[in-house]
């Protein structure tokens, strides 16, 4: 008996030590899934954003609604306008010969009165409407050239720019003060380089990394965390563990497009004016950035509720004895309720093919933890005798 027991706690111990890794590698994973879950969800806004002519152009529209930026955009027009035409000299010729002296101080007069005009003009639909063609084009070439494609840069010296001249020729044609020159703008005037030639190359390498990542890491992520769940002893603990890291991730993806805006409308304008323009702007351009922090969260509580209602505490045990009858009775009825919500997270975005794929695993995952939950709870309160 004693040399069984001599060898008995050997082997226990051994096995101890060959099971060890389960206590740590689960929570390692879990750990490396949160890190490359961040870099993810910053590379899914370039993607949707960045490089999607359709969510490009729509954020384009949103602009011209906010007050600072169609100001900002109206100073920008009238300085091109009075760059390119002379306009004292349009007001000599039309002024009486004993009032033309004073030309020069009545243009410069009639300059805030050009801006005002230029606020009102980009607010009507017709203008807007020419924003948006010249957003849509701009990208497309912007996306065309970082595919590859060459030769359809050559009028813009191999720039990406963005033409606001119909709108400044619009802009000409109401103020009346570009008269015979409105349609002999120099070629530049009212353009926007948006990305420079020299810049290009670059950016094709950037857009073929993030084409390619972008679909790779969310999957790396999601086989990440399952793998933690599978390999763990306490599967509840790390499901747990792993509903608060992505509703860190989430945090953290709001935090850093808060101080991230901060930085760059401090790196792009020491203008107090423009600041505010700049900010608006990047309030817009990441509204994805936002959405996805945001759904992450929104993810990342429903994991920690899901783990909680699982867990052994008295207010978890009550909600599940509760929620017995439904779950062991009408299935149905707890589909239903759990397909409702998920249909509102579906309708909380754009349902295009980008986001429905990721979308559907992620239901797949909700189906699976509710149909393990009801189970769970049929075992715990079978129906009386």
């Amino acid at each position: 008996m004693a040399d069984s027991a001599h060898l008995a706690t050997p082997r226990a111990s051994s096995e101890r030590e060959h099971l060890a890794w389960r206590s740590w590698l689960p929570w390692t994973l879990v750990i490396l899934a949160a890190v490359i879950g961040l870099v993810a969800a910053l590379n899914v806004w370039v993607k949707r954003q960045a490089l999607s002519t359709d969510n490009w152009t729509s954020a384009s529209s949103q602009l011209l609604e906010n007050d600072e930026i169609r100001g900002a955009l109206s100073v920008y027009l009238v300085n091109q306008l009075y760059t390119n035409v002379d306009v004292a000299q349009r007001l000599q010729q039309r002024l009486p010969p004993q009032l033309a002296p004073l030309a020069p101080q009545i243009a410069a007069g009639l300059e805030p009165v050009a801006v005002r005009t230029a606020d009102q003009l980009l607010a009507r639909p017709k203008v807007q409407q020419l924003w948006r063609e010249a957003n849509r084009h701009a990208h497309q070439l912007l996306v065309a050239v970082l595919e590859g494609k060459k030769g359809i840069l050559v009028s813009t010296d191999g720039n990406v720019v963005l033409n606001l001249q119909p709108i400044l020729k619009q802009l000409s044609e109401e103020t009346g003060l570009g008269g015979r020159l409105q349609g002999k703008f120099p070629a530049d005037a009212g353009k926007i380089t948006v990305m420079k030639g020299n810049e290009l190359d670059a950016a094709r390498t950037t857009v073929k990394v993030i084409k390619v990542l972008s679909y790779l890491l969310f999957f790396l992520v999601i086989a990440l965390y399952a793998a933690a769940v599978f390999l763990a002893r306490e599967r509840r603990t790390v499901l747990l563990g792993v509903g608060i890291s992505v509703l860190v991730v989430g945090l953290l993806v709001l935090v850093v497009r808060r101080f991230a805006g901060d930085y760059l409308v401090d790196a792009l304008t020491g203008n107090p004016d423009s600041k505010h323009a700049v900010d608006a702007t990047w309030a817009i351009g990441t509204q994805l950035l936002r959405n996805t922090g945001i759904n992450a969260v929104i993810y990342g509580t429903a994991i920690v509720f899901a783990a909680w209602v699982a867990g052994p505490g008295r207010a978890a045990a009550w909600v599940r004895r509760t929620a017995a009858p439904t779950m062991r009775e009408r299935p149905l009825v707890v589909y239903g309720v759990v397909s409702l919500i998920l249909l509102l997270i579906l309708l909380a975005g754009p349902t295009d093919a980008e986001r429905i794929l990721p979308l559907l695993i992620l239901f797949g995952f909700a189906y699976a933890g509710t149909e393990v939950l009801r189970r769970q709870t049929a075992r715990e309160f079978p129906p009386p005798a």
